[in-house]
């Protein structure tokens, strides 16, 4: 009976003995295992890049959250020029003069209250992150799907080459004996005629094979986003047979193992919580908000001028009559001496210090109704949160089923096939050992090899389609996708 096995062996025999040189590894070529591809498409791929920068923003937004809570400190400066009559604005004093002011300033606050806005803002910030989390989780599955998809197509592709080359060389061998056994007259020309003609189908089929496969690798290389197509390879690693038994566990089982692993699962549900939040952020609206401010000013203005006292003098005098009749009294009035002198920067920066300090409570009454409706806005996100939701249990709920519908049909179709290759078989050497001693016409012997070459295409399509399914199902269960 005809085994897989015995057919790679021959494979590996042709390959040492440089039958398929296009197919044998290069030594300078660059050996691209599943892995190796996964890791790099992860590392390098656009809508990977992306995701990861919606998360940086996340995390940035969470940063900025925080931030919030903490004290607002804030400085000041201003360099003024007035002209005429004005007012000095240190002295107050109306002035018609050219003044240059300095004015420096210090000033922070804090929110003491704000109906717990600020801290609700923040635990949605840690939601909204954890969800991009998920949603960059998200992006690296749908990669690695691609890369799983397009690497088994690169190898369903490489093994019907090898087949239709192993296909090729079994139809020139038909033909050199045909043609040996016409020159002795021992067959028709029919028959040599009909022989290479198949001898050009199979060639046909080695071309067409060749370019599914270039196709199948090009797919690869622009998913990997590489550019050198001339040393580009992918290792093919040992698929075992897949079992023949019935799968032994349901769709169902597969879905609620999924709900918890999957991170569109995990991301949409983040997002219901942190749609929550935001109605408690635009519930804060409705309370009153405290605030401490403080502040600290100085300033310089060129108008003042520094007066200082230097003695007294008593040259002013009054007389009065004395109610009695005497004579009149001199009194003596003290007049201070005043010395004008320019009031320096650093003086007036010291003595023009002023310092503030107060609670602002901000009491809400009447906005316009900005608060209720920011509320049911909020609410209304809270629904379509949970919709999308939902929609997303759907759509892997779907997936799921559909994947394991498909991994049932490949394993009935795997089983079917093999049973087909192995009839197919028996009557091709059969069909071969008649043509061979000149008992079976060439018509009836293509017909008998062309069944057997598709019975060998649809065990190979069979075997990889069925592989690719059991391996979806573990990736919906979680467990890694190896081979």
């Amino acid at each position: 009976m005809f085994r897989i096995s015995k057919k790679r062996i021959l494979i590996a025999a042709l390959v040492l003995a440089g039958y398929f040189p296009a197919s044998a590894q290069s030594e300078t070529g660059t050996r691209w295992t599943l892995q190796k591809a996964i890791d790099h498409a992860l590392q390098h791929n656009l809508q990977v890049k992306l995701s990861a920068l919606n998360t940086e923003v996340s995390q940035l937004n969470l940063k900025d959250s925080r931030a919030s809570l903490l004290p607002e400190l804030n400085a000041n400066a201003s360099e003024n020029f007035r002209s005429g009559r004005s007012i000095d604005p240190f002295t107050n004093n109306f002035v018609n003069q050219n003044i240059w002011s300095t004015s420096l300033g210090l000033n922070g606050s804090v929110v003491l209250f704000s109906g717990l806005q600020l801290k609700n803002s923040l635990r949605r910030s840690q939601i909204d992150e954890k969800a991009s989390q998920a949603d960059l989780a998200k992006a690296k599955n749908d990669m690695i799907l691609n890369i799983v998809t397009a690497y088994m197509q690169v190898l369903f592709n490489d093994e019907l080459l090898t087949t239709a080359k192993l296909n090729l060389s079994s139809s020139q061998s038909q033909a050199l004996r045909t043609e040996k056994l016409f020159k002795a007259g021992s067959v028709a020309e029919t028959n040599l005629l009909e022989i290479n003609a198949q001898v050009a189908a199979d060639e046909l089929n080695v071309i067409n094979a060749q370019n599914n496969k270039d196709i199948a690798e090009l797919n690869l290389m622009q998913l990997l986003d590489l550019q050198d197509k001339t040393n580009f390879e992918v290792e093919k690693p040992v698929i075992p047979e897949p079992d023949q038994s019935v799968i032994g566990f349901n769709a169902q089982q597969v879905y609620e193992t999924a709900q918890q692993t999957q991170p569109e699962i995990n991301a949409a549900d983040l997002r219901v919580r942190s749609a929550m939040k935001g109605v408690d952020v635009a519930r804060g609206a409705f309370y009153p908000r405290l605030s401490l401010i403080g502040s600290v000013s100085t300033g310089y203005s060129s108008g003042r001028q520094a007066t200082t006292v230097s003695g007294v003098r008593y040259d002013q005098f009054v007389f009065f009559q004395n109610p009695d009749g005497t004579s009149p009294s001199v009194v003596y009035t003290p007049t201070p001496n005043f010395i004008v002198n320019d009031y320096l920067f650093a003086d007036q920066f010291n003595d023009n210090i002023s310092k503030n300090i107060s609670l602002n409570l901000n009491i809400p009454i009447f906005n316009r109704f900005q608060a209720r409706y920011g509320v049911q806005r909020s609410q209304v996100a809270v629904r379509n949160a949970e919709l999308n939701l939902q929609l997303e249990k759907n759509n892997l709920r779907q997936k799921v089923e559909q994947a394991y519908a498909d991994a049932t049909a490949a394993q009935k179709k795997y089983v079917a096939a093999k049973k087909q290759l192995e009839s197919f078989e028996k009557a091709y050497k059969n069909a071969e050992i008649r043509f061979n001693n000149g008992i079976l016409n060439s018509t009836d012997f293509n017909v008998s090899k062309n069944n057997y070459i598709k019975a060998q295409s649809d065990i190979i399509q069979a075997k990889y389609d069925y592989t690719f399914k059991l391996k979806i199902l573990d990736f919906y269960q979680g467990k890694p996708i190896t081979f």
